[in-house]
């Protein structure tokens, strides 16, 4: 899943649960904190209500905390939620006299369903509902400890119990729903960033392929039509360094789209093969750690000493370095300087020495802020 994507469920689950959140706090601090305030002479004894209503605040606000984070409640934490806020049902229905459970005494019945859902709203529909059925068995067992109530007043719990926990429920189901809303948004935007990705990519490759046929256009095609219709002797001497200098171009456009660690080395390294097979003895050297290069400024790096290199009569000695503060590619050999192509680069700076039959080519890339 893209970045993009993840953030849009994150913030579409997250703000159902600030909701969760902000529903089970106003429903115990609004309506069960007075019903337990006008209810409190009628318990068996009142701290067990109270207990009960500082366990329930005491989760609400680790939650709270979790929320201002932006974090879901871990699992660590939220199995002990879960036992507080069973205990807080279980104290807190122990204290209500008989033939009063689920009625406006019993305060904590539908705010402990509410809980459910706090507590369990990232763990999905079937988390919930199992806390729910566990919350009604626990008061069911209570209940029954009490004394099994009258046929007409069980009926009328069940039907207060259902509406109670099927009301949550209900809210739990369109939570479930807003979270596939989510996910389904998640996997479109992950969709479309998967298509935009591919036209970016298609795009660059159509603007390489456009930049290598340029890069060939000038000589690489002159060349092999002046070999195709004869005005030009493959035995003639320039011709045939030429025809090296091409081919190292062309083998390093290949090595452009090689997968490897260091890239500079490969592109120069097609250079050195090409020379290699004309029968020059070629020295390599590499100093200093691989950096990541765009491809324009390796290209203008590599061309001119591959091209030195290539027009070689017999040695050459290359050398690669990098420093914090430049790329160096140097070449020393014994190539003609006329036989050298001329060169307009943007990013390198090309000087060449020529001494005797020697010519020294350093080809250098300084980035912007060492300039």
């Amino acid at each position: 899943m893209s970045d993009i994507a993840t953030r849009i469920s994150d913030r579409l689950l997250r703000g159902a649960w600030i909701a969760a959140l902000m529903v089970t706090v106003t429903t115990q601090f609004l309506l069960c904190l007075p019903q337990l305030v006008t209810s409190s002479g009628r318990y068996h004894a009142v701290w067990p209500e109270w207990t009960a209503f500082g366990l329930l605040t005491t989760v609400a606000a680790g939650s709270a905390w979790f929320a201002m984070r932006h974090r879901e409640i871990p699992m660590a934490a939220r199995w002990p939620g879960t036992i507080l806020t069973f205990g807080a049902s279980i104290l807190a229905t122990s204290a209500v006299p008989a033939g009063d459970h689920l009625r406006p005494e019993h305060w904590s019945f539908g705010l402990i369903a509410w809980y459910g859902v706090l507590l369990f709203l990232h763990s999905g529909l079937r988390a919930i509902a199992t806390f729910t059925g566990v919350h009604l068995l626990l008061t069911a067992t209570q209940l029954l400890l009490t004394g099994p109530p009258s046929l007409p007043v069980l009926a009328n719990m069940g039907i207060t119990a259902l509406s109670a926990c099927g009301f949550v429920l209900a809210v739990a189901v369109a939570f479930e729903v807003f979270r596939r809303v989510a996910d389904r948004a998640a996997a479109v935007a992950t969709t479309e960033d998967r298509l935009r990705t591919a036209e970016a990519i298609g795009a660059q490759r159509h603007r390489d392929h456009r930049e290598r046929y340029a890069a060939l256009a000038h000589t690489a095609v002159p060349l092999l039509s002046g070999l195709a219709d004869e005005s030009l002797d493959p035995s003639d001497a320039d011709v045939r360094r030429r025809c090296a200098v091409e081919a190292a171009k062309l083998r390093r456009l290949f090595a452009e789209a090689d997968d490897v660690s260091d890239r500079l080395v490969h592109e120069l390294g097609a250079g050195v093969d090409v020379a290699e097979r004309k029968g020059i003895s070629v020295q390599f050297a590499v100093r200093g750690e691989p950096r990541e290069l765009p491809a324009p400024i390796r290209r203008e790096l590599v061309e001119p000493a591959s091209a030195a290199m290539t027009s070689a009569i017999s040695d050459v000695r290359a050398t690669i370095v990098r420093t914090p503060s430049q790329v160096r590619v140097s070449v020393v050999s014994d190539a003609p300087a006329h036989a050298l192509p001329a060169f307009r680069p943007r990013y390198v700076e090309v000087a060449t020495v020529v001494t005797g039959d020697r010519l020294w080519m350093e080809v250098t890339w300084r980035p912007a802020t060492s300039r």
